[in-house]
């Protein structure tokens, strides 16, 4: 109930940041637009842009639990994927536009503070002579700025609704041989599959996952790891995820003599609800969760070690927590078997690359979900500003790190960075 709670509060905040944004923009657009003969319509057309982004933070907030407890019908996913996004629209815009209030109100300050000094009679007597001053030319271009500033939100919401229509969509399935060094002859072509961040939930449902069933059996894998985030953000689609688990068991059935084939790791979002949960149920349905725990495998005089770490409940010191957790899986492996670890948060890789681990597998990022450029190190992709792996393959200090760009989402967008479906041939 706690977290329901907090969950909701958060919301409500948000929702009512939103609102106060939207209020404000809409009376500082009105006082400009008033004079058109079409206002009217555009004062209503924005009024129904409003009401169509809060209804669905006002869904959230209102219905019971978490939100909708079924998957959306695929011919409203579109329509709901707008509402989201003129909201994250807004959202994104929250702190620029605190903070163009905060420059234009020390200006608008400062000029009437010039103003007062020379006096309004000097300043129009100025103002007449030698034409418009300089506070007067700050003042005046700091408003126009300000008005067209405020149709940013309104462009980035047309911008992304047109991404969720256009964007990337189609599942990839992305071959990778990865090179590990002491790796025996015997294991050396083995195929693993990783799939990560699915976020079952209220837009993944059985109709999508059922398709990439057969992407994950054309790949005729050895092994299939899963890196996180399986379960978005509430535990009644945890039935959902088991009946998918239970259909990719059969892609990889455990043999009679050694370990379960089909491996994972928790993610931030499985905890949001009940991580204990999610890791009974989804163990009990076929998949194998490691909690700071591995397994040894073998094929021929060949072994490889596949550990999975935990996700820190503890934001605060999360990485200080995985550095414990690490410690606490190590004390059972063999420094001389080649190491895989599934990790759920791939800027985990700059403490495992230290401690002779052969290869990472990550998730979380969704391979930054937008991207204008191919180099991942561009400008243009803004996730290179917040992670330092995000996407793609990295080697460094003789480890590697391979990060999933994401089966699911949790918001219908993506640009040059489909869902991807990873084929790992070990060599």
């Amino acid at each position: 109930m706690l977290r329901i709670f907090i969950f909701k509060l958060v919301l409500v905040t948000i929702a009512l940041l939103i609102l106060v944004l939207e209020i404000h923009i809409g009376k500082k657009l009105a006082a400009r637009l008033r004079p058109l003969r079409s206002f009217k319509i555009l004062k209503r057309a924005y009024l129904v842009f409003i009401l169509g982004g809060q209804s669905v933070m006002l869904l959230a907030i209102f219905y019971p639990g978490r939100g909708p407890e079924t998957t959306l019908p695929h011919w409203f996913q579109p329509l709901y994927g707008s509402l989201m996004a003129i909201n994250y629209a807004h959202a994104v815009w929250l702190v620029p536009f605190g903070l163009m209030a905060l420059v234009m109100f020390l200006v608008k300050k400062a000029y009437a503070r010039k103003s007062s000094a020379q006096g309004i009679a000097e300043t129009s007597t100025a103002e007449n002579e030698e034409g418009i001053t300089r506070w007067d030319f700050l003042n005046k271009s700091a408003a126009l700025f300000g008005f067209a500033a405020n149709f940013l939100p309104t462009v980035t919401s047309v911008g992304a609704i047109s991404g969720i229509f256009l964007g990337s969509k189609e599942i990839v399935t992305m071959p990778k041989e990865i090179h590990i060094r002491s790796l025996h002859d015997d294991l050396k072509g083995v195929k693993i599959v990783q799939i990560s961040d699915i976020h079952v939930g209220t837009l993944i449902g059985e109709r999508y996952l059922g398709f990439t069933l057969d992407l994950i059996r054309n790949a005729k894998p050895d092994y299939i790891v899963v890196t996180g985030d399986i379960i978005d953000s509430n535990n009644v689609f945890l039935p959902v995820a088991a009946r998918y688990f239970r259909a990719i068991e059969q892609i990889v059935p455990q043999r009679k003599k050694g370990p379960p084939r089909l491996l994972g790791v928790l993610g931030n979002h499985d905890l949001i609800d009940d991580g204990e949960a999610v890791a009974k149920g989804l163990t009990q349905a076929g998949l194998k969760i490691l909690r700071n725990s591995s397994v040894t495998t073998t094929r021929g005089r060949g072994s490889l070690q596949i550990a999975g770490l935990d996700y820190p409940r503890d934001m605060s010191s999360r990485f200080s927590i995985m550095q414990n957790y690490f410690a606490q899986t190590q004390a059972s492996l063999k420094r001389e078997i080649p190491l895989v670890v599934l990790n759920h948060h791939p800027s985990d890789f700059e403490f495992l690359k230290t401690q002779r681990v052969d290869l990472v597998l990550s998730g979380h990022t969704h391979g930054g979900q937008i991207n204008f450029s191919e180099d991942r190190n561009s400008p243009l992709n803004a996730t290179t500003y917040i992670y330092k792996y995000y996407i793609d393959h990295y080697s460094e200090a003789a480890s590697q790190l391979y990060v999933n760009r994401g089966l699911g989402h949790w918001f219908p967008l993506r640009i040059h960075c489909p869902p991807e479906i990873t084929v790992l041939t070990l060599v």
